[in-house]
């Protein structure tokens, strides 16, 4: 996993959303992400966890 520092523009492509759904899912507590000198910005390492963890709880659940 990298340690890459995105901004809201990267860190929207790389989850293949619209920069305005990462702005309120990040808002919301939804998506990590810190705020730097009024910028948002998120780890690449911090959203491919969240990515895998919740897609294992997706898989425990459909399992039932």
């Amino acid at each position: 996993m990298s340690d890459e520092i995105m901004d809201i523009r990267s860190a929207a492509k790389y989850l293949q959303i619209k920069e305005r759904t990462l702005y309120r899912l990040v808002g919301e507590g939804e998506i990590p992400g810190i705020k730097v000198g009024g910028q948002w910005r998120f780890s690449r390492k911090c959203l491919e966890e969240m990515f895998l963890k919740e897609s294992s709880k997706k898989e425990h659940v459909d399992a039932f």
